[in-house]
């Protein structure tokens, strides 16, 4: 295989999984240079791809669906044979939605741009940051620099062990 094309593997797994590449780069036999710099384009490329569709869904979900009324009002209005188009039954809160809330109110901005290469995959970090955190606009530097930092560190502690 030659060496271009297990950078781009490496790059191509670092945009979506960033914790098993830099181990990849290296098991595939490229020196500390290579895999830093193709662990880091890798995960910029993957957090600005990731974080604009992100705003995007966020963007199409709040349009079209805005209002969210408790179930027993849904009964009304149907009752009273009102079209209201928008009206959706209130949301249901799972085990998994309680843990993503209680871990943003936890941990705040810092906790998500830190753990979002390494614990979550940089796909769920940067929605979790986009939807909650979208007035801040410096937030897709702070997950670039997370990632630079990330993969300098895995890159390194990898290539001392």
């Amino acid at each position: 295989m030659s060496g271009f094309l297990k950078i781009l593997i490496v790059f191509a797994v670092s945009t979506i999984k960033f914790l098993v590449a830099p181990a990849l780069s290296f098991g595939m036999g490229l020196n500390f240079v290579q895999t830093w710099l193709s662990t880091t384009a890798g995960g910029i490329v993957g957090v600005v791809v990731f974080f604009f569709l992100s705003r995007w869904i966020v963007l199409l979900y709040t349009r079209y669906f805005v209002y969210y009324v408790h179930s027993t009002r849904v009964k009304i209005y149907n009752f009273l044979n009102l079209k209201l188009p928008h009206i959706i039954p209130a949301r249901i809160f799972t085990r998994r939605n309680r843990l993503i809330v209680k871990a943003v109110r936890k941990y705040g901005l810092v906790g998500i741009v830190v753990l979002t290469p390494v614990l979550l995959s940089i796909p769920l970090g940067t929605f979790l940051a986009a939807r909650y955190y979208t007035a801040n606009r410096y937030l897709v530097y702070y997950l670039i620099g997370s990632v630079i930092f990330w993969s300098l560190f895995m890159s390194s502690a990898i290539s001392l062990f």
